[in-house]
């Protein structure tokens, strides 16, 4: 698995920080048989930042994507960034409700 930090500006409606996962193959056939992954946030540089995080946005990309985001990243190019990521969002009923049990006891 591989993080790429992008910290948004003090405008922007998301963040301040967003991280993208990338999932490579071997980290899906892990999840699968039960082995989850860890996120250890402490080791992230960009986390060190003097502003308070009200929100941590994480976006999960495929290992196909790896090339595209690092170019984003070396661009510092957040908005095109932002606009590359929504490029195929679809919204189905119920994406946009808060989060809920997925069991009821």
């Amino acid at each position: 698995m591989l993080i790429i930090p992008f910290e948004l500006p003090p405008s922007a409606p998301r963040g301040p920080i967003m991280l993208v996962l990338i999932l490579e193959r071997e980290n899906l056939d892990r999840m699968r048989q039960g082995d989850p992954f860890d996120i250890k946030l402490n080791t992230v540089p960009i986390l060190r930042v003097d502003r308070r995080i009200g929100q941590l946005d994480l976006v999960i990309a495929y290992e196909e994507d790896i090339g595209t985001l690092i170019a984003f990243k070396e661009r510092d190019d957040i908005a095109g960034l932002l606009q590359w990521l929504e490029r195929g969002r679809k919204h189905e009923m119920g994406d946009l409700l808060p989060p809920r049990p997925l069991r009821r006891n």
